[in-house]
């Protein structure tokens, strides 16, 4: 069976590329999508740019059998299916409804239409990568009861599968004279790398360990809102300290080294819609400190590693829409998660039954075995 992708990115190769060894995984171009050529045309010609944002209509060349898609719709004949890590369809006007206080959705045609094309029998299925998508998915779809009869039973949810990393986790607990912790984020204040410093800073008084950070210090504007300026100023700032490494644009195999050199991972996250280093972490058996929302619960809890409760609405989005609003969410990030190494620091006994833990967890809900046949089940409707 010939798998069709229409792009080679991470989330790509985390969730669909290769994930069944009997599929043949072919990249299609960029002009099979109708959506692309008519927008490349419409700009040369017309010098206007075309929202094309979670649209697909395929050629149908080069031959695949299904066309799997991430994040995204396909409007033509071939037999497809979607993973999606938020909702589908991902369109300006759906993709932030649940980025509210109160969630919501303003119900319009565009948004029905991708409803229809998701009904039909060339859809074999929307795979979300958590149940907290899934949710937001369910959420978005009460607008539209019409079409919950023949999309509620297509929807499923696979977890990205995870090989194990293997490492003498025994050794690396036997030495907690100076404990090793790493942070991985591209978006280091949106992962709450501020907090995480401010936090470290003050216990540094008291406790003795090292930290590394892997990160490129990207900036966001809708959560943290921080600018270039003081990401720059920041970055500068951690380079002084001594007890600091910074690792920006380092290959995967590096950052899976410097895991395996750790003692304890850290993503005390603002907003992510996974956290696939917390994956990376737990398969080398390093137990994590994340926060609790969107599918950070489902990947972490308090057996396996810890977690920091944050201010969230009912779709597990954190609370960040005010200013009152961020300001409590750092004050409760920092709170506990000052108390939270205070008690590992304390008591280091605790990380390896934490880290055997972890890579339990591995197995049993990220087998690489068991996502292929939850794959396979949903291609062989084709």
């Amino acid at each position: 069976m010939r798998i069709g992708l229409a792009e080679n990115g991470y989330p790509i190769k985390r969730n669909i590329l290769n994930k069944v060894p009997e599929c043949e995984y072919v990249f299609l171009r960029k002009n099979n999508n109708l959506f692309h050529s008519l927008a490349t045309v419409k700009k040369i010609l017309f010098r206007k740019k075309t929202d094309i944002e979670g649209k697909y209509f395929f050629y149908q060349r080069p031959k695949i059998d299904i066309l799997h898609l991430y994040n995204d719709i396909n409007y033509s004949s071939q037999k497809w299916v979607a993973s999606f890590e938020t909702l589908v369809p991902r369109f300006p006007e759906t993709k932030n409804d649940h980025q509210k206080t109160e969630p919501q959705h303003i119900r319009n045609k565009k948004t029905e239409n991708a409803f229809r094309e998701i009904g039909k029998k060339n859809c074999l299925g929307i795979i979300s990568i958590s149940q907290a998508s899934a949710n937001i998915q369910l959420e978005l779809l009460k607008n539209y009861p019409e079409f919950q009869e023949s999309i509620q039973p297509k929807l499923s949810v696979i977890h990205p599968s995870q090989e194990i990393i293997p490492r003498d986790a025994q050794e690396i607990y036997k030495n907690t004279g100076i404990f090793n912790l790493i942070f991985v984020g591209t978006q280091f204040h949106l992962k709450g790398g501020a907090e995480m410093i401010e936090v470290l800073k003050k216990l540094r008084q008291k406790y003795n360990f090292k930290l590394n950070i892997v990160s490129s210090f990207k900036t966001d504007n809708y959560v943290t809102r921080v600018t270039e300026k003081e990401v720059q100023e920041t970055r500068e700032m951690l380079k002084k300290e001594e007890w600091i490494e910074i690792f920006e644009n380092i290959p995967n195999e590096k950052v899976i080294e410097l895991i395996k050199q750790s003692h304890i991972g850290l993503l005390p996250t603002w907003s992510d819609t996974y956290g696939f280093s917390v994956l990376e972490m737990q398969a080398a058996g390093v137990p994590v400190i994340t926060t609790d929302i969107r599918a950070l619960p489902e990947i972490n809890n308090e057996s396996c590693g810890w977690l920091i409760h944050l201010p969230q609405n009912r779709l597990k989005q954190a609370l960040y829409f005010t200013a009152e609003q961020r300001e409590d969410l750092k004050k409760t990030l920092k709170v506990q998660l000052e108390n939270i190494l205070e008690d590992i620091f304390t008591n280091p006994e605790q990380l390896p039954e934490k880290s055997k833990k972890s890579l339990e967890r591995i197995r049993k809900d990220h087998d690489p075995v068991m996502v292929s046949e939850k794959l396979k089940a949903i291609y062989s409707k084709a």
